[in-house]
């Protein structure tokens, strides 16, 4: 086939078209890969963290336990007395 009947010719146009749209396809199924990984590593930080967050809350709470007074301020005497 000479460059002339290349210009013309469907096929080589529907080729070319093709390994166009498989070198698109190939690049969006690397930046899938990429993003997926992505959002895998983000989940684990973020159950990570929410295991953290947890235990901070639980440290709070007992802190804040020992911190209290126990019992109604109005039954305690001041401090002056």
């Amino acid at each position: 086939m000479n460059r002339r009947e290349d210009q013309w010719c469907p096929m080589a146009d529907n080729e070319k078209r093709m390994i166009e749209l498989e070198s698109q396809l190939a690049h969006l199924q690397h930046q899938y890969d990429v993003l997926n990984q992505v959002v895998v590593e983000q989940s684990r930080d973020l159950n990570r963290m929410k295991v953290q967050v947890l235990k901070w809350e639980q440290e709070l709470d007992r802190l804040k336990s020992a911190v209290e007074p126990r019992g109604d301020l109005a039954d305690e005497k001041p401090p002056h007395y």
